[in-house]
């Protein structure tokens, strides 16, 4: 056995229904969500910091998208972050980041029922 193996990341794909639309999503990385904390501790310093912090969650959310297969989507083929401030409430965007979060730590089936 190569233990080197264990450092492959593993990738599925879940399908959940987030902003309307049956996508999926896969679990985020441990450094992923620290990035993700430390990046928000910093922007509480920031002048823009809610126009920025929401920003930064889609951001997360948009990493999180996967292809049926477990594939990464091309660049190109998703959304700028900032398109969806004004395609959707603030509250359906926080839904989406903390499904992707609690995705990250716990079960899909925790993310749907919260």
């Amino acid at each position: 056995m190569n233990y080197q193996n264990l450092l492959n990341p593993i990738i599925k794909a879940h399908p959940i229904t987030l902003l309307g639309q049956q996508i999926f999503i896969r679990r985020l990385t441990q450094e992923e969500l620290w990035d993700y904390e430390a990046d928000l501790q910093a922007l509480e310093k920031s002048d823009d910091n809610a126009r920025q912090t929401s920003i930064r969650g889609i951001t997360l959310f948009l990493s999180a998208l996967v292809n049926e297969d477990g594939s990464r989507p091309a660049a190109d083929e998703l959304p700028a972050a900032e398109a969806f401030l004004s395609a959707h409430s603030g509250a359906d965007l926080l839904e989406a980041v903390i499904a992707v979060q609690r995705h990250a730590i716990g079960t899909l089936e925790d993310a749907k029922k919260n």
